[in-house]
């Protein structure tokens, strides 16, 4: 396997920043459903709302999950003498790098019972992993599940799903469909592993 050190270290150099560094001290967690109810009917106080726009984890996290997938997917090749198992090993190190950077954008709320919603950041690794149909047909129906249902988990499995059925008809049975599914359903599969509810930091 041929390495490229320079796309994987810049790659692991932004995926590894803890998102705790992205948000300040005067955010909240919230739930889907806590959070969609704070957009659509904000509190009327004579305090000024905090634009939630504002905060550096929404605006930074699609560009930053967009360059560490891209930088990371570029960093591993197969030898020109690679045969039999050797060929699986760029899929392999792709997979591991990308899942070891998504549980670190999960992180920071474990003892509180709650895993980050790296809603943005997975967004921007979709759209530099997939073609660009895929990606943005299963953030938009993820997206709009996630509304309706009031739900991270809803919206994460109907993207998981939209990436896999949307995805064979572009990729067919490459094994990096099955890559990418499960990169998409990572943070469903975290929170399982931790017994934990998915939240978003939202400015207060």
């Amino acid at each position: 396997m041929v390495v490229h050190w320079i796309p994987l270290l810049c790659g692991l150099l932004f995926g590894l920043i803890p998102p705790k560094l992205l948000i300040t001290s005067e955010c909240r967690y919230m739930r889907f459903e806590g959070l969609w109810n704070r957009l659509t009917n904000p509190t009327k106080t004579k305090q000024r709302r905090r634009r939630w726009w504002k905060l550096p984890l929404v605006w930074i996290d699609p560009i930053r999950g967009y360059f560490v997938a891209d930088q990371l997917c570029d960093s591993f090749h197969a030898s020109t003498t690679a045969t039999g198992a050797q060929l699986a090993l760029p899929l392999v190190a792709t997979f591991i790098t990308l899942w070891v950077v998504l549980w670190i954008q999960t992180c920071g709320r474990q003892l509180q019972d709650e895993t980050l919603s790296p809603t943005g950041f997975l967004g921007g690794m979709m759209v530099a992993m997939l073609p660009l149909v895929v990606a943005l047909s299963a953030i938009a129906l993820g997206a709009s599940t996630a509304v309706v249902m009031k739900r991270f988990a809803a919206g994460y499995f109907i993207a998981v799903m939209a990436t896999a059925g949307i995805g064979f008809l572009f990729l067919k049975t490459s094994p990096w469909l099955a890559v990418y599914s499960l990169l998409v359903a990572a943070p469903l599969i975290i929170a399982w592993i931790r017994r934990s509810s998915l939240v978003m930091p939202v400015r207060c």
